[in-house]
């Protein structure tokens, strides 16, 4: 069976995502990554493409949730063992993967990289804080669930957590819905420290007001979902 399958969703992330790309290449688990181009108006595809990366080409805009989705068929397609998410924008640093995998190694079915655990690197602005301290607060209410960085983007799963995840993800909350969706699911969930660099280039989408409104709407979609029955292992 394949090893590791890096899924790298990316909008308008030509800049940075070569970079990503070879750092992942680069590294002792080499993972066969591929590059999720969310209807990119740039050159990311092409980018993805010339630093090794299989593409995967949405026809426009579909979300973040979309893409990893797509990502995860893929990769569950060609039967990966174990599948690690990571930002196009270099944020998250492909060094700490080894980390993410040991968790695996030692009983995890999914990992989240959390930024807070070890404070190190960058922390982002100050309304992703408060939306972040909100979100811990919330999942923890909700589900148990005790995580720092619900809204990471760097994770990685075994085949049962990622076959959840394939199976039903929320187009535009997709890293704290998966938390959910896993407890559903009755998998075990593990958090490790990552470091982040600040962004280069672009900016996030979730950024002043639309944090208030992201808030809102994933705070409601959350109940809503944490009042299903659990599915049973």
């Amino acid at each position: 069976m394949p090893g590791i399958a890096a899924i790298v969703p990316a909008f308008n992330e030509a800049p940075d995502i070569a970079r990503v790309v070879r750092g992942l290449r680069a590294l002792d688990a080499s993972p066969h990554v591929f590059v999720v181009d969310d209807g990119s108006r740039d050159a990311t595809a092409r980018e993805a493409a010339s630093a090794g990366a299989t593409v995967l080409r949405l026809p426009f805009n579909c979300g973040s949730g979309a893409a990893v989705q797509t990502g995860l068929l893929a990769a569950l397609d060609r039967d990966f063992s174990r599948i690690v998410r990571l930002d196009g924008d270099a944020q998250h640093d492909p060094d700490d993967l080894a980390r993410l995998l040991a968790a695996l190694d030692a009983g995890a079915h999914f990992v989240l990289g959390s930024r807070h655990l070890e404070h190190e690197g960058f922390q982002t602005s100050l309304s992703r804080r408060v939306g972040i301290r909100w979100f811990t607060l919330l999942i923890r209410a909700l589900c148990g669930i005790r995580v720092t960085d619900p809204t990471s983007g760097f994770w990685a799963a075994d085949r049962e957590a990622a076959q959840v995840l394939a199976s039903q993800t929320a187009s535009d909350y997709p890293e704290v819905d998966s938390l959910i969706q896993l407890w559903r699911a009755e998998l075990e969930i593990h958090e490790v420290p990552v470091r982040m660099h600040p962004r280069t280039t672009g900016a996030s989408s979730i950024a002043g007001l639309r944090t208030l409104y992201y808030m809102v709407k994933v705070t409601v979609a959350l109940v809503a979902v944490r009042l299903g029955p659990r599915r049973r292992r």
